[in-house]
């Protein structure tokens, strides 16, 4: 077609749209989405600099040549529940299904330093994840499974030392060598201050821990990823999908630069820093183009500060793991089909593993059918719908290379906004907290309006509700077997050998040594995570939260629909989260609501004792306690927390309970003494009419 015949053309598209104007449309990191995307939208793209081919340098197109046509991606499923005996009868009757590769999900207490027998913790052992306290759980969480043939992944970040030492202790009773084991640590706990809180040492005593294990892998277990730098979690709290790119790399060039003060050099560990960034929503095209843009952008921006040698140092190797906050509590089996849309855009973004979620995880931790059918959704994507076929079939889409240029802009610029007030800083003054928290409430106020359509919500809603589904439930003997063993690992050992290897670890912590060979002793002699956490907290202090809170000041949640009534009294709701989780999306998104509605709110933040709860409650004189669980634990925190206020004689506090909560756990809730109870999915709206009430 002659150049004045194209736009004789596009001008006659032109006007034919205008005489039917459409509505604005934008992705969710907030870029605009024009109607027609052509040639004109990439005229600034390079195909051999911006695009290129799989394999080469920048590596938007994936970073091995064949892709998906040499080897599939890692087919994981997140598991883990009750004690080592359940998650590993788990694990093998996955892994006979066909799952490629272990993702290891670690209850509460295991991830921030709690043994089972903890008197302060008994609620959450086994919740949401499998209890580890010592060697002898992770012996039992393996049996049966060779550690030559798999790969593990474990999400843990606190606690990533002494899980590691046991993962090699395991292989060693195996005769696999560390030079052997395949895996991957999370060990990110910069991201824990701002997005997950399973914090527990101060900032810089996590650091030196995770110098310590990336250290300590490149030169002992080469093969195992010392760290995953996770974008995902951030998602989970509210960022946009690509503010949760950029914050990772802001995270991981610290990590960086950690190292290479150590005096390692950049290609003694950076091909094996990998990552997790989440996929968090159904937009499958901006899902697929963050991915591109972070595999060019990382590459860019590790030539450019560093100049490896090795091409391995630029490649962004990542774990897609989709999350449970994108699936609904309504008509839950609409999950499958968003779980499938997740694992197309992380196949079409390059994924080198995936995590498909379970249908029923918006309600708890996956049922065996469940589970089951997210495995085979991936399976049917990798064998079945052609996308593995050929390397990077969006590439050359007017659309997708337009997303990709904007989201690696965009990821540039928060990048800069962070590194320059510095990362700690930045972590310490809320300031990237606040980012998240912006984000968080702008896609509410997205979902409110309809412009974000989520089926079954707040769009083709049944009046009836969705049909009920089978749910996993706790074992209520789970707990008892778990301590119990423990107990008897206690008794069993070599006390002393015990004491000395702590004692050993102490000195490490002290000296500034790399702690992984004492740790490895220290595991090895059967030391409870409890004891070694213990250890090193005597020697690095705890981390004191500084409560920077995003709900305080004149933060508004921005929801037309909640409306502050004059002419109502005053209520004084306190709104915390009891127990280990530290999730507080909704906690914080409720309590600005509240707020805005006209209610006296004091919010308490995460991880707080229900005798804390109690004592605030008192101090401020509120007239409604609201609890905010995720973990699971909801009735038995409810339980302690009615105890304590009758125990105090106090009878004029309503407590109402909000969050991962089934249906079948409303009604005992209320037995308990709860005036309200609120699953996940109850409209804002709803909630305060009933706070009100």
């Amino acid at each position: 077609m002659e150049h004045g015949a194209e736009d004789t053309t596009r001008a006659r598209w032109e006007q034919r749209m205008a005489e039917k104007p459409v509505t604005p449309s934008t992705t969710p990191s907030g870029f605009d989405v024009a109607p027609l995307y052509t040639p004109e939208d990439v005229q600034s793209v390079d195909f051999e600099t911006d695009i290129g081919y799989p394999g080469e340098f920048p590596f938007t197109r994936g970073i091995y040549p064949s892709m998906y046509r040499g080897r599939l991606w890692t087919f994981r499923e997140y598991a883990g529940f009750g004690t080592a005996e359940d998650t590993n009868a788990r694990y093998r009757s996955l892994l006979e299904q066909g799952m490629t590769g272990l993702s290891v999900a670690l209850d509460l207490p295991t991830q921030i330093g709690f043994d089972s027998d903890d008197p302060t913790v008994w609620d959450e052992v086994g919740r949401v994840g499998v209890a580890i306290d010592s060697l002898a759980d992770m012996e039992r969480l393996f049996e049966g499974i060779p550690l030559d043939k798999v790969s593990t992944n474990f999400t843990i970040n606190t606690t990533s030392a002494p899980i590691l030492a046991m993962y090699m202790a395991v292989g060693e009773q195996q005769g696999v060598a560390p030079e052997q084991l395949r895996g991957t640590l999370q060990n990110d706990p910069l991201k824990e201050y701002i997005a997950r809180g399973t914090w527990l040492f101060p900032v810089d005593a996590a650091l030196r821990l995770t110098g310590d294990v990336m250290a300590f892998c490149a030169q002992e277990v080469p093969k195992f990823n010392p760290i995953s730098v996770s974008g995902s979690h951030m998602q989970q709290a509210g960022a946009t999908p690509v503010e949760s790119v950029a914050l990772a790399f802001v995270h991981a060039l610290a990590y960086i630069d950690l190292l290479l003060e150590r005096g390692l050099s950049i290609d003694d560990f950076a091909p094996r820093i990998s990552w997790n960034l989440g996929v968090v929503g159904t937009d499958l095209f901006e899902e697929a183009a963050r991915f591109r843009a972070a595999r060019r952008l990382w590459a860019r921006l590790v030539q450019e500060r560093y100049q490896p040698k090795n091409p391995a140092s630029c490649m962004l190797r990542f774990y897609a793991g989709s999350g449970g906050n994108t699936l609904t509590v309504e008509e839950p089996l609409n999950n499958i089909v968003r779980v499938a849309i997740e694992v197309m855009a992380s196949a079409l973004g390059g994924a080198q593993a995936v995590h498909a979620c379970s249908y029923d995880e918006a309600y708890a931790i996956p049922t065996e059918e469940a589970q089951l059918i997210a495995l085979r959704t991936q399976q049917i994507i990798g064998y079945e719908a052609g996308l593995t076929r050929t390397v990077d079939p969006l590439a050359g889409s007017y659309y997708v290379e337009s997303l990709t240029n904007a989201a690696e802009q965009k990821m540039r610029e928060i990048i800069d906004e962070v590194m320059h007030v510095g990362v700690s800083r930045a972590i310490e003054t809320g300031l990237v907290q606040e980012r998240i928290m912006r984000s968080a409430l702008l896609e509410e106020q997205r979902m409110e309006s309809g412009e974000k359509v989520v089926v079954g919500v707040n769009k083709f809603r049944q009046a009836e509700g969705a049909a009920p589904i089978e749910l996993h439930r706790a074992d209520p003997e789970a707990y008892k077997r778990q301590v119990e063993r423990t107990e008897r690992v206690r008794r069993e050992r070599d006390a002393g050998r015990v004491e000395a290897a702590l004692v050993q670890l102490a000195a490490a912590a002290q000296s500034g040594t790399n702690i992984m060979p004492a740790m490895v002793e220290a595991v090895k002699a059967y030391a409870t995570i409890g004891e070694i956490c213990k250890t090193l907290t005597n020697v690095f202090g705890l981390y004191t939260d500084p409560a920077v809170s995003v709900v305080s000041g004149k933060q508004s949640s921005g929801l037309q629909k909640i409306q502050a009534r004059t002419d109502d009294p005053k209520i004084r709701i306190l709104v915390a989260k009891p127990g280990l989780d530290g999730h507080d999306r909704g906690a914080k998104t409720m309590a600005l609501m509240l707020r805005d509605a006209g209610m006296e709110v004091i919010y308490t933040g995460i991880r707080n004792s229900v005798d804390a709860i109690v004592q605030a409650a008192i101090q401020e004189d509120v007239d409604m306690i609201g609890l905010s669980v995720l973990s699971g634990a909801h009735v038995g925190l409810t339980e302690q927390m009615m105890a304590r206020l009758r125990e105090k004689g106090i009878d004029d506090m309503h407590v109402v309970v909000g969050g991962v909560i089934p249906e079948a756990d409303i009604e005992p809730l209320k037995a308990l003494g709860a005036a309200a109870v609120f699953p996940g999915g109850r409209p804002f709206e709803a909630i305060v009419a009933e706070l009100r009430s």
